[in-house]
């Protein structure tokens, strides 16, 4: 008889918890996969308010109301708060093109860390310039130039020129559109110019082959749009002679 009572005393109790307390945090799914520009409501229920904070909003951003939008390649999180209660959602935002892998862009690295990570180079044209071959089936090279007193300063990736439809989206899905001058098509690594450490340009100069830079870059709010332009053109200029330099070597 007291087992009894003791049972339906506990049976009331949780009937009585479920019934009155208020819905804590609540997620249905805690890892989401988007591709650049798709988006999804993320399923979050509490009695409780709720907010969402995207950890990158390069690569995604959410609205106050939990609406998930993917903005470049790329894993994150978003954290959902409510009351007390904190989740974390795995975010994955996939490609859709891969024209070629991601090239090596620590800056200031050495030749002889790079080679140990990548391997011993096809060719070395001088003490400031490695090459790699068969970097994709649409790339047939990469070259990492380095700086007199051996630092990683430049990286720069051949793609045959009849992907160039596909390299402009493999782009467009991984930076951020910053300008275009005199044919040479400028990208950046972030949202907002001034948190920018990367440019990506590339340009058609002719040839069965497009050429792509990565330099590091240096933000300044002295940055004059001369500036930038001078720069654009200096990269343009470097862009050409290493093209014309490397023509015969990739045919």
């Amino acid at each position: 008889m007291k087992k009894l009572l003791v049972i339906t005393f506990i049976c009331l109790l949780l009937f009585s918890c479920s019934k009155d307390d208020p819905q804590e945090l609540f997620i249905k799914a805690t890892d989401l996969a988007l591709y650049p520009e798709e988006a999804i409501q993320i399923d979050a229920v509490s009695d409780f308010d709720i907010t969402y904070l995207s950890s990158n909003p390069y690569l995604v951003d959410v609205s106050a109301e939990g609406m998930l939008r993917a903005n470049k390649v790329g894993k994150t999180r978003v954290e959902v708060s409510s009351h007390e209660h904190v989740v974390e959602i795995a975010v994955e935002v996939k490609r859709r093109y891969n024209v070629y892998p991601d090239p090596i862009t620590d800056w200031g690295m050495s030749r002889s860390d790079l080679i140990e990570i990548a391997g011993e180079p096809d060719a070395s044209p001088s003490n400031t310039v490695i090459e790699y071959h068969d970097f994709s089936d649409k790339a047939p090279s990469v070259m990492y130039l380095f700086s007199p007193e051996g630092s990683l300063v430049n990286s720069l990736v051949n793609v045959l020129a009849i992907y160039s439809a596909d390299l402009i989206k493999h782009l467009d899905e991984r930076f951020v559109f910053k300008s275009e001058e005199n044919g040479l098509r400028i990208y950046r690594n972030a949202l907002q110019n001034e948190d920018a450490t990367m440019l990506i340009g590339f340009g058609f100069f002719g040839g069965d082959y497009v050429m792509l830079s990565y330099v590091a870059y240096d933000y300044s709010e002295k940055e004059s749009a001369q500036a930038v332009a001078t720069n654009f053109k200096t990269m343009r200029k470097q862009m050409k002679l290493l093209v014309s330099e490397n023509m015969n070597e990739l045919d």
